[in-house]
């Protein structure tokens, strides 16, 4: 924001230089070190009302509540159209931290500043600055009165070394405001890094921090900072984030983490099952079964309850069409004579599953004499 040249082609105005509060001309951040002065400060800009000034341990006040009562200890309240700050009493002599954003400033002529003796307003810094003019011009053109110019060149330097004075206690203020102000930063700015799974992989992934680098742990949602000397705690996440939905993101409920515990691993696997009560006969199967779900073939079970004399081949074969249909292992699987389940000896092709595939039992030999015969086609979900 800089003063527009034309502003000052007027004689006597004040000159009020606002921000227009868009992203191309925002307000800004301000942060003001002041000492109360017969109970107020004035802000170096004028601040946002919409923003509020803000101070740490404290409330401010409406103008209705300020007019009717006195303030309390710990109240203030905020004149938002010239930019003064006022305090209790007991605040007077105290250096406050004001936080606001600056919409920008007023600047007022010298002649409506005035000079209070004490007693009554004498004159104003327009006419102290045009006689003191004079009086320099004056003081150069009486060169030939060297006396009175040496008295006079005197007084000049005496009040020169006082105002030398004034501008060092000045210098002096203006260096304890500036470390207040670093003191302020280095205890409240935030740097955020990347974030952490573990808090001990804070150490290993930022070794050498700077004061003010901020990182969140994964696994407990807490945020640490770095103040110089050790990773701080300071907020988590939780509290005002909401419950995920079927809409929003968010936090889980102790009845959805308690519900989640309890399924198991199994639950993106779905089962075809064939059962083929008493005798088994050669040829194709009933019934033919239909799949619902895009998945992989990744073992089949296959069993009988009446033992027979021979090996019992069974061969799994599937179909979009119900017209050309696919074997699913390179061989039969087989249940060996003398014994109740399949002997694995199988080697999976056509393993891909697509919705609406149909499956079916095939049963190439003529002479199986075992009975009852189960199928169990484990299918894992994609």
């Amino acid at each position: 924001m800089s003063l527009p040249t034309n502003y000052l082609e007027f004689n006597n105005p004040i000159h009020i230089v606002w921000r227009k509060g868009t992203p191309n001309d925002p307000y800004i951040d301000r942060l003001d070190i002041a000492r109360v002065v017969n109970q107020r400060i004035f802000l170096l800009e004028i601040p946002d009302e919409m923003y509020k000034v803000r101070i740490s341990g404290m409330f401010e006040i409406n103008y209705e509540k300020f007019i009717k009562h006195n303030l309390e200890k710990n109240e203030f309240y905020v004149d938002y159209t010239n930019g003064f700050v006022y305090f209790h009493a007991v605040k007077e002599a105290e250096t406050m931290s004001m936080v606001y954003k600056g919409r920008g400033l007023i600047l007022y002529p010298s002649t409506r500043i005035v000079h209070y003796d004490g007693t009554n307003s004498t004159e104003t810094l327009h006419e102290i600055i045009e006689r003191s003019k004079i009086q320099v011009q004056d003081l150069i053109d009486r060169t030939d009165n060297y006396e009175e110019y040496l008295k006079k060149l005197v007084i000049a330097i005496n009040e020169s070394n006082h105002a030398t004075d004034q501008a060092l206690i000045a210098t002096h203020n203006a260096n304890e405001a500036t470390e207040l102000v670093r003191d302020a930063y280095e205890t409240t700015v935030l740097i955020y890094q990347p974030f952490v799974h573990t808090y001990d992989d804070i150490a290993k992934k930022f070794p050498h921090p700077e004061v003010g680098w901020t990182t969140q742990v994964f696994d407990t949602g807490i945020r640490y900072r770095w103040n110089g000397k050790a990773w701080i705690p300071i907020d988590a996440l939780g509290g005002n984030v909401p419950l995920a939905n079927e809409v929003i993101n968010g936090l889980m409920s102790k009845e959805q983490f308690v519900k989640l515990q309890n399924i198991t691993e199994f639950v993106n696997e779905k089962t075809i099952v064939f059962i083929i009560p008493k005798d088994i006969l050669q040829g194709v199967q009933d019934p033919h079964i239909i799949f619902d779900w895009d998945g992989e073939i990744v073992d089949i079970q296959a069993s009988i309850s009446i033992l027979g004399s021979m090996p019992t081949p069974i061969q799994l074969q599937k179909s979009s069409n119900f017209i050309d249909w696919l074997d699913i292992t390179v061989n039969p699987v087989i249940i060996d004579e003398d014994r109740y389940l399949n002997n694995q000896a199988y080697t999976l092709i056509n393993s891909t599953v697509k919705k609406g595939d149909v499956f079916r039992l095939y049963i190439p030999s003529f002479s199986v004499d075992a009975q009852n015969l189960s199928v169990n086609v484990k299918v894992a979900l994609k």
